[in-house]
């Protein structure tokens, strides 16, 4: 598999050349791209999330223990006294740090339910909830930020399976087809959470009118021309 410099390196590149992108087209100002730059940055880093040892886990737990512990500063703010707040910021950092995760390098398996394309999806619904209800960011640029987390993830993925095909001997290695898992029977629980969570997620979140016609337009064409394709038959 790809290592820590190669994923952090393609995911930059990508990313900047896609928030300046987004930016020309007049979709991003320039600090929402640098958002959009970091988010990307970001998701080519996550799916090493569950390989304990991996720098990419180390400093996403890192970020993930900073973002709880300013989500819950900014909740409770104003609500008590500032020792309180502190202390209430302590207990998060700790937990996040030493039960946490703990709990998660026992109960995951690296190249499992992260290595995997539901989880590319669900980790930018995510980011879309996240941007909505905690950042107040505007519902396009929740999408767009929601998308360019994905897109990481997926290139991560994609580098994975690069990397698993021996080119000078025309093979392919053990490693090959585990990145860009849809299914498994082993772990078919798992997948099936996985799989409402998105389908939940796709379901309950706001979309902006753009998105939905993107969506529903080609799977109306495609509903027309199946009909048309039976009512032939």
């Amino acid at each position: 598999m790809a290592n820590f410099r190669t994923h952090i390196g393609v995911a930059g590149i990508a990313s900047l050349a896609a928030a300046n992108a987004a930016t020309t087209a007049g979709m991003a100002t320039t600090p929402e791209a640098v958002i959009l730059c970091s988010l990307g940055m970001i998701g080519g880093m996550f799916p090493d999330i569950d390989s304990d040892h991996s720098v990419a886990a180390h400093w996403l737990f890192r970020l993930l223990t900073l973002a709880t512990t300013l989500m819950v500063v900014i909740t409770l703010q104003g609500t008590m006294p500032l020792w309180s707040l502190l202390a209430w910021a302590a207990a998060t950092a700790v937990l996040m740090r030493y039960v946490v995760l703990t709990l998660f390098t026992r109960i995951t398996v690296h190249r499992g339910l992260f290595h995997s394309l539901p989880a590319v999806l669900l980790t930018g619904l995510i980011t879309v909830a996240l941007g909505q209800k905690l950042l107040a960011w505007s519902l396009p640029f929740c999408w767009l930020a929601g998308g360019f987390i994905s897109g990481g993830y997926l290139l991560h993925l994609l580098l994975d399976e690069l990397f698993s095909v021996n080119l000078a001997n025309s093979e392919l290695k053990q490693s090959f087809g585990t990145a860009l898992t849809l299914f498994s029977p082993a772990a078919w629980r798992s997948y099936l959470l996985l799989y409402t969570a998105v389908a939940a997620g796709f379901w309950l979140l706001p979309m902006p009118e753009q998105l939905q016609s993107a969506i529903l337009h080609p799977a109306h064409g495609a509903v027309v021309h199946l009909s048309a394709l039976l009512a032939a038959l």
